[in-house]
């Protein structure tokens, strides 16, 4: 791939196919569609220091992304994070929110550290900083609308978004943030660190990132009840969710 269009439409791909097998992979993948196009709108209005770098960095991030699904569907070799991400799209007890913050918490906490390092050279990754912050504002842009799909999907979320005048989708905002905090530290020790000590380093990310996976699928701190509760709010219809969450107008 060498445009960040071609990633929007294998993120199509990966959509349709979650369509036909009525699979909540799609969940992230709309999520991250979203995401991609308003990263490519800012490219597009030069809100970043330097566009073709950006463009080197999504293709990057993205490709990491598609090579973990490409493997876990053909029963080859993952990151533990992306193989839990993927695996527990079997479980149907869990909320859309957490499919999408698992995918989250694997391809931000994991993937995008690893990317930022890998395309720029040994210890010039602060050369990125400006921009790779600039990436918090511009998703950030897009929560809202994702926020605003999820309510057609489960109601009590649109009451509560009409009382929280649009607050609530502080989780989203929260995940995405510390997940960009996250992975900034961790491009930050792989491109300080030798080529050979690289794979080790990243080994440890992705079983601290697959711990994260664990607490979001069973959380200690969040009463079981209350996410049954949620669940029995949801729309069951898996396309039907999907086709409202990959409407998102950016």
């Amino acid at each position: 791939m060498k445009t960040i269009e071609e990633v929007i439409q294998k993120l199509d791909e990966i959509i349709a196919w979650s369509i036909a097998n009525k699979s909540p992979i799609g969940y992230f993948a709309c999520t991250y569609k979203s995401m991609t196009l308003a990263v490519l709108e800012g490219i597009k209005k030069k809100k970043f220091e330097d566009g073709k770098r950006m463009v080197t960095l999504d293709l990057a991030f993205a490709n990491r992304y598609f090579e973990a699904l490409e493997n876990y569907q053909n029963n080859r070799k993952c990151s533990n994070a992306w193989f839990t991400a993927f695996e527990a799209a079997k479980n149907k007890d869990l909320l859309i929110m957490q499919h999408i913050i698992l995918g989250i918490n694997a391809h931000i906490n994991l993937d995008l550290g690893v990317s930022a390092a890998a395309i720029m050279p040994y210890r010039k990754v602060n050369l990125l900083q400006n921009d790779f912050n600039k990436i918090n504002e511009v998703i950030a842009s897009i929560n809202q609308k994702v926020q605003d799909s999820l309510s057609k999907i489960c109601y009590p979320i649109e009451l509560v978004d009409q009382i929280s005048n649009g607050q609530d989708n502080v989780i989203l905002d929260f995940a995405i943030s510390k997940a960009r905090q996250t992975s900034w530290a961790t491009a930050i020790i792989l491109s300080n660190s030798i080529n050979f000590i690289r794979p080790s380093l990243v080994n440890m990310v992705d079983n601290a990132a697959t711990l994260i996976a664990r607490n979001i699928i069973i959380s200690t701190k969040t009463p079981p009840q209350l996410l049954k509760k949620m669940k029995s709010f949801e729309s069951t219809d898996v396309v039907k969710n999907i086709k409202i969450l990959s409407a998102i107008k950016i």
